[in-house]
């Protein structure tokens, strides 16, 4: 994979293809190869860029001498949208949508459309709406930071896979598979802190001036499905989309139903 430097940071990267410009953002515990199939799909047309964020793959781990923030990993986006010419579309899916956010705020004009699968925007969420849901993922948090401070990467990966996808997801991974995605779990305990505290309030997104799609899972759960709602009572002006299936890792469990949407929105 290639690097640049963002500032004092590493940034490992993706590039393939030619044409206008798409960048992908990954969600958490997970990494740019979660859009391995999006790329083909996008890369006849475009010259896609997915990035991995603090602590993924190559890119240095956040220093952690202060709170992780989005505008920090917004720093990562920009730094690869400066290597294409013209206008780019930014892809986002939850973590990265946040992250996919807040970068098209700080673009302004040099974002021709962001499309964000249910961000992770818990902050909002916490300040906007009845506490069951912000409480549901407040908890998810806390028994996740536990486990993975005592070590137990096991259980605290099997605490945060199976909540965004379904019980006994962890457990029916091939041992690889689980073994790769333990690895990618530190990094978690600084985006908590960073969906909770660490974006922009709910008026504030309305910086943004590309036009932007929202796209969230018929069967997701409570926290991103009432954050999606959230967004677009705030911004009737942006278009939300839904899947039948797939939750809120349908970018990952169904690309059959989520890449064609995206595809057709950047198209």
């Amino acid at each position: 994979m290639p690097m640049i430097k963002a500032g004092n940071f590493d940034l490992e990267y993706s590039d393939t293809g030619s044409g206008p410009a798409v960048i992908l953002v990954h969600s958490s515990a997970s990494g740019l190869r979660q859009w391995r199939r999006l790329t083909e799909t996008l890369a006849t047309r475009y010259r896609v860029i997915a990035v991995n964020l603090f602590g993924y793959g190559k890119t240095t781990p956040w220093p952690s001498t202060r709170a992780l923030r989005a505008a920090d990993q917004a720093g990562l986006v920009a730094a690869v949208a400066g290597l294409a010419s013209g206008p780019v579309a930014l892809v986002g899916h939850s973590l990265g949508g946040a992250v996919a956010l807040e970068a098209a705020a700080q673009l302004s004009d040099r974002v021709r459309v962001l499309v964000a699968f249910e961000p992770i925007l818990f902050g909002t969420l916490k300040e906007h709406r009845p506490g069951a849901a912000y409480d549901e993922v407040a908890d998810l948090s806390r028994r996740f930071t536990v486990l993975a401070r005592a070590g137990d990467w096991n259980a605290a990966g099997e605490c945060f896979i199976d909540y965004w996808g379904a019980s006994g997801t962890w457990a029916a991974m091939p041992e690889e598979r689980r073994h790769n995605t333990m690895a990618m779990l530190s990094p978690v305990l600084h985006e908590w802190d960073m969906a909770t505290t660490g974006s922009r309030t709910l008026a504030d997104w309305r910086t943004i001036s590309a036009p932007v799609h929202l796209i969230r899972a018929a069967d997701t759960r409570a926290p991103t499905r009432e954050i999606v709602q959230l967004l677009a009572k705030t911004y009737p002006n942006w278009r939300v989309h839904e899947v039948s299936s797939g939750g809120h890792m349908a970018p990952v469990t169904r690309p059959d139903l989520v890449n064609p949407l995206i595809a057709g929105v950047i198209e």
